[in-house]
C-alpha cells in the first residue's frame, strides 16, 4: 500500500538510511593524517583503523523496521507503535555515532575536522519518520471517527 503518505515517508527513511550505512559520517586527523568515519568503521585512506559495527547495525536495523513498518498498512495501532520504534532507533543511531566518536578520539588523540553528508541523513529520516507517525496516527483518527458514525 505504498500509495498512503506515511508509506512514501517510510520508504524515504529506507532509502537515506541505506545510502547512510555506506556513506562517511565524520573527519577526523591523527598526527597529520586525515581519517573518516563510516558506519562500518574509522578509515585512513582505504585501510581501517577502528571498526565501528555498532553504528552500522543500528543503521540497518532502523532501515529494516522501517521497511517492514511499510507493510503493516492494516494494523494502524502496531504501525503506529513500530514507527515510535524506527524513531528512537534514529536517535540511538546518533548515540552510538558520538559514543565511537568520543573512544577513538580520547583513546588516540584524535581530533574532529567535521562533519560529512552522512551524519545528516538520518536526521533527515528522523523528520519523516516522525511525519509518518503523525498521518499514522491521524489515519487511525479517521477510521474511528468513521466507526462511531456506522
Amino acid at each position: 500500500m505504498i500509495q498512503r503518505i506515511q508509506s512514501i515517508y517510510l520508504l524515504l527513511v529506507v532509502i537515506l538510511m541505506a545510502i547512510t550505512a555506506f556513506s562517511p559520517l565524520l573527519l577526523l586527523s591523527f598526527n597529520d593524517t586525515e581519517l573518516t568515519m563510516y558506519s562500518c568503521g574509522i578509515f585512513e585512506g582505504e585501510s581501517i583503523v577502528k571498526n565501528v559495527y555498532g553504528v552500522i547495525s543500528v543503521a540497518g536495523l532502523s532501515a529494516l523496521v522501517a521497511l517492514i513498518n511499510i507493510f503493516l498498512f492494516n494494523k494502524r495501532k502496531l504501525q503506529l507503535k513500530i514507527s515510535y520504534l524506527v524513531t528512537f532507533l534514529l536517535l540511538f543511531f546518533y548515540i552510538t555515532v558520538f559514543a565511537y566518536f568520543y573512544a577513538f578520539t580520547q583513546a588516540n588523540g584524535a581530533l574532529f575536522n567535521g562533519i560529512c553528508y552522512g551524519i545528516i541523513l538520518p536526521f533527515i529520516s528522523l523528520i519523516l519518520s516522525v511525519l509518518a507517525s503523525k498521518k499514522i496516527k491521524a489515519d487511525e483518527k479517521l477510521v474511528r471517527s468513521l466507526d462511531r458514525i456506522r
